[in-house]
């Protein structure tokens, strides 16, 4: 008994190299997503996806070339700018939907978003660990694959988020896209070299054209973080600052020509919102009500699972880690301004595709704010001498693997996470991947799907006036809505429009 006792504490006490660790956490972050793509398949159009593609696929029928659909696209900003929304970049997006290509292409439009999140926030989190802080490329590799692993997973609403194109490409999509352009504004200003300059020059003006037209929570944040960016540049005196400027007039043109568009104007008139100090003082009210619900004890355990390689990782490093406080304070302010948009145009914090944006920018910033304090509280007790010889070993031992944290702990975290999930009692909504999982697993997905092919065939082959039957499976992540028995309905008369009839509608079938 003893010496199984002491076989077992061996392994529990084994640490594992970084470098098996970083490639189990990349291998861990990609089977998530498998599910997500899976049920990505069984997606299927849904209200303003008809209407906004339908410009580029009007151009393609004429003659279908990628001039075309680049004259479709535009068409479909300039009508949308004076009509309804100034948002060009995320109008723009929304027309190239694969739906406009070919009705059958509508699954890559949710896998490219999916795909899009997860490597936006990969590359975020490694150029701040790898570009500012200098980690050790393990390190660098586990904790972003954690950062995208969380923040996919998490998602606040995976329906609004992928599986809807329209709502995800004006918010999950263009969010994603702005943190790769703060991946290069952080490069441009933390690198060397002239080529290296023109090349991320280029790439952050491209960026802050599409961060300009965007949604008004990630086009105000963008605005705000290349602000930041430009004032802690100047503040450490770095020349390169200078290369932020064209990206930064861009992004405030773009700005500018977004919020002065006559259609919002047009959009406004159907909505109520507060003033802007009102908005202000409730957006940070928002904030405070917001954080748990974002994070939860399920993020807690994840951080939890990565202190230990944190803590691993800023003994190596030499960085800083000054004015924690003022960090926290930024990051706190930084995340409230994504509630002021919604609260400004309509009176509330916001719905799920917007809150989503918002989510994405707190997951980032606690994760953020987790390593600055704990490098923070390393830099404390090495002060004090404590464990100075132990980081001086470390820096001279691990260039980017070598022995790291035990088995246990691991093991442990992992555990418990299994606990919280299996008494979890909202797992579906809680878990995307496992939600995904679920509805493919039962056929639900696949039998929702075949009802909407069967559907759109009643539709070509019907008359001009078309009454179709209500679904019966309906998958909550790739569900987005249902026809009304009233054919002047928004979403029945963008579908009718699609298909060249006069009239849609659902039809509730009479029992017998």
């Amino acid at each position: 008994m003893k010496t199984l006792w002491e076989k077992i504490k061996k392994i529990g006490l084994w640490k594992p190299d970084m470098r098996l660790v970083a490639v189990l956490a990349v291998a861990a972050m990609l089977l998530l997503l498998v599910p997500l793509l899976r049920i990505a398949i069984y997606t299927i159009p849904w209200y303003d996806d008809y209407g906004y593609a339908e410009s580029v696929r009007s151009f393609l029928s004429l003659d279908y070339t990628l001039a075309n659909a680049w004259k479709g696209a535009l068409y479909c900003v300039k009508t949308q700018w004076y009509a309804w929304q100034g948002t060009f970049s995320s109008c723009f997006f929304m027309a190239i939907a694969p739906l406009a290509w070919n009705e059958s292409l509508y699954f890559a439009g949710p896998m490219f978003l999916i795909c899009l999140l997860t490597a936006s926030a990969f590359v975020l989190s490694w150029t701040c660990l790898r570009k500012v802080l200098k980690a050790d490329i393990s390190s660098a590799v586990i904790l972003s694959a954690a950062s995208a692993a969380i923040l996919v997973e998490f998602i606040h609403s995976d329906r609004a988020g992928f599986y809807w194109y329209n709502s995800g490409i004006h918010y999950v999509g263009m969010h994603s896209m702005l943190m790769l352009t703060a991946a290069v504004w952080i490069r441009l200003l933390a690198g060397k070299g002239k080529l290296n300059a023109v090349i991320l020059s280029l790439l952050a003006v491209l960026g802050a054209v599409i961060g300009g037209g965007s949604n008004y929570v990630t086009t105000l944040q963008g605005l705000i973080l290349i602000v930041s960016i430009i004032a802690l540049g100047i503040l450490l005196r770095r020349l390169r600052t200078l290369l932020l400027l064209p990206s930064l007039a861009v992004y405030a043109f773009g700005f500018y020509k977004n919020v002065s568009a006559p259609g919002n104007n047009v959009r406004q008139a159907n909505f109520t919102g507060l003033g802007p100090v009102d908005s202000i003082v409730q957006s940070f009210l928002a904030a405070f009500r917001n954080m748990w619900g974002f994070t939860g004890i399920r993020t807690v355990l994840f951080l939890i699972l990565l202190a230990p390689v944190i803590w691993r990782m800023v003994k190596k490093i030499s960085f800083p880690f000054s004015y924690p406080g003022l960090i926290l304070l930024w990051s706190f302010c930084f995340y409230a301004t994504g509630f002021t948009p919604s609260f400004y145009a309509m009176g509330h914090e916001g719905i799920g595709r917007t809150l989503n944006a918002v989510k994405i920018t707190y997951q980032i910033l606690l994760l953020l704010n987790t390593v600055y304090w704990l490098g923070w509280l390393q830099n404390q007790t090495q002060k004090e001498g404590r464990a100075a010889a132990a980081a001086r070993t470390l820096r001279k031992r691990y260039k980017g693997g070598g022995e790291g944290i035990p088995l246990v702990h691991y093991l442990a975290v992992a555990a418990f996470m299994l606990l919280v999930f299996s008494l979890d009692p909202y797992q579906a909504r809680d878990y995307s991947s496992f939600c995904a999982y679920h509805f493919v697993h039962t056929g639900e997905a696949n039998e929702f799907h075949k009802e909407y092919l069967k559907r759109v065939e009643m539709i070509k082959q019907g008359g001009s006036v078309v009454g179709v039957p209500p679904y019966h499976f309906i998958p909550s992540p790739i569900f987005a809505g249902e026809l009304s028995a009233d054919p002047n309905n928004e979403a029945n008369r963008f579908m009718a429009n699609w298909y060249k009839k006069e009239a849609i509608m659902c039809v509730v079938e009479e029992t017998q």
